[in-house]
């Protein structure tokens, strides 16, 4: 993300964590005491999320024939093409007072927003519409949850993985597929030839978690930034770029995404996600790729989390809004899911229907089952996020002195708590 963009987010964050907080006490009022007209009149929900074709193929299923069952209901979609519109569009409506019911994100980066009080708790919504909580893989609901409140509806389940070309790495002369991240950077040595790097090495928050859960590290809501486990875990990152010269970030050939530089196979291998097997489908059909879980630094561990539906605090449908999250989480829209968009779904039950697509995956969902952890990034998620990338292209492009363990000191002073 460039740095404008960044702090462009930082500022319409305010905007939107004022607005949402300013209007949650006269919605929760509304929704807390509707009346039986009110009931029966026409409601629209406003749904406002990001998302390629197939996942906006998706997104359009999981709310067709709602009028069926609900036919005072109608949902009106807003699609933005990516995260950055989404983030700069969304924040300024809800501020405006035309923003979204319900909102798509992620768990990576939500605790900022549960704590300012922009996204409703769900609980006693879920309850009134019935919804079956148990439905979905219980392990998701933490990356949702603070102070005993869930504040999502995960309508998928995401892990990490390791994703290698295949043909480039039964050209490498390597047999063993990598289980440690020394094997990594063997590995990546061998595939470093002919104008391709042996391994992509995004400069993105979820990314270089990877290398420090792999090394026993977490960021701990800001408790542990600058644990000697985190500085390993990142020094590890940064010496794939200066010390072994194996990676390539996706800033340095023009691509917005790590995905890109794989299908393109300008980059061997790259710390990766369930999300690479929908996104070959579209990019690159012809391409094999072998899926493992992350390789072990000092402990085995790998990311668990989820994309999920939030209603926004300052929604006057709150119950109307749940009523959709409801709908859009039906066995229907979930085996869409599989199919469109190559997405494993959040209800347990069908996560076998998945696995019986994409076998090669079942390793790494069941390594995420023993050893997945949460992103537990600080409150203050968006702006560490600006901080922790802008010093790490610094160590390894401009190459000025600056250390990792300076600048995981740095974010600690900054971003963590006692």
């Amino acid at each position: 993300m460039k740095k404008k963009a960044v702090l462009l987010l930082c500022t319409l964050l305010l905007m939107l964590t004022a607005a949402g907080c300013g209007s949650s006490s006269n919605s929760s009022e509304s929704s807390g005491a509707e009346t039986d007209q009110n009931k029966t009149e026409n409601v629209e929900v406003t749904m406002a999320y990001w998302a390629n074709a197939s996942e906006q193929k998706n997104f359009e299923f999981m709310v067709n024939g709602l009028e069926k069952e609900h036919p005072n209901l109608k949902v009106k979609m807003q699609m933005y093409p990516t995260s950055d519109e989404f983030w700069k569009a969304v924040p300024a409506a809800i501020a405006a007072g035309v923003g979204p019911d319900i909102i798509a994100m992620s768990d990576e980066g939500n605790y900022e927003y549960i704590k300012k009080g922009v996204l409703a708790p769900l609980d006693d919504l879920m309850g009134k519409v019935g919804f079956e909580k148990e439905r979905v893989t219980s392990s998701l609901y933490k990356g949702w949850t603070d102070d005993n409140k869930l504040y999502g509806i995960p309508y998928d389940s995401s892990t990490s993985m390791l994703a290698i070309n295949k043909a480039m790495f039964d050209a490498s002369g390597i047999t063993k597929q990598p289980e440690t991240m020394d094997d990594v950077v063997a590995l990546a040595k061998a595939m470093t030839k002919d104008g391709v790097k042996g391994i992509i090495g995004s400069i993105d928050p979820f990314h270089i978690t990877q290398y420090v859960h792999a090394f026993g590290g977490d960021w701990g809501f800001g408790k542990t930034i600058n644990s000697k486990e985190n500085i390993t875990g990142v020094q590890f990152f940064v010496d794939l770029f200066l010390t072994n010269q194996v990676a390539i970030a996706p800033i340095e050939v023009g691509a917005p995404w790590d995905g890109e530089v794989f299908s393109q196979e300008k980059g061997a291998m790259s710390t990766a996600g369930p999300w690479y097997v929908g996104h070959l489908k579209e990019a690159n059909p012809d391409m094999k790729m072998i899926a493992l879980p992350m390789p072990k630094g000092t402990v085995e561990a790998q990311s668990a989390y989820s994309h999920g539906l939030s209603i926004l605090a300052g929604s006057k449908h709150k119950e109307e809004a749940m009523q959709v999250i409801k709908y859009a989480l039906r066995d229907e829209a979930q085996l869409n899911a599989i199919e469109e968009v190559g997405y494993s779904p959040a209800v347990s039950a069908l996560l076998p229907k998945y696995l019986e697509k994409n076998p090669e995956l079942k390793p790494v969902f069941d390594n995420m089952e023993k050893v997945g952890m949460p992103f537990a990034y600080p409150e203050q998620t968006k702006a560490f996020h600006a901080d922790l990338l802008k010093g790490v292209e610094e160590i390894i492009f401009k190459k000025d002195g600056l250390t990792v363990e300076q600048l995981l000191n740095d974010l600690q002073s900054k971003y963590g708590q006692n």
